[in-house]
């Protein structure tokens, strides 16, 4: 059963390129941790307008692979000092984050 992690950004006026770009490098490095990523773009809804950052695991296991995995890679550390941690004027505000375990129907 997958399991997903979400993280709703609301970009700032200008900065969409810059968010982007962030994504992008933060897609590469996940899946080379063994993560499914994607974005979506919300047009209609309580955020919107807003991008839903989607990272996917087969299962909780795989879940807690790649939360350990992410705690001691250089490149992911990296990454989020550099767009996160250090940046005093980021391309996005994150306004949600969820957990979320897919429920078989049949």
């Amino acid at each position: 059963m997958a399991i997903t992690a979400t993280t709703i950004w609301k970009v700032r006026p200008g900065k969409t390129q810059d968010f982007l770009g962030n994504i992008t490098s933060a897609k590469k490095i996940l899946e080379k941790l063994g993560a499914k990523a994607r974005l979506l773009a919300q047009g209609v809804g309580t955020n919107a307008p807003a991008f839903i950052f989607i990272i996917e695991s087969a299962d909780w296991k795989a879940y807690g692979d790649l939360q350990t995995k992410m705690q001691t890679d250089a490149d992911w550390q990296g990454f989020l000092t550099k767009a996160v941690t250090a940046n005093t004027n980021p391309a996005a505000d994150l306004i949600g984050t969820g957990l979320s375990s897919e429920v078989p129907l049949g």
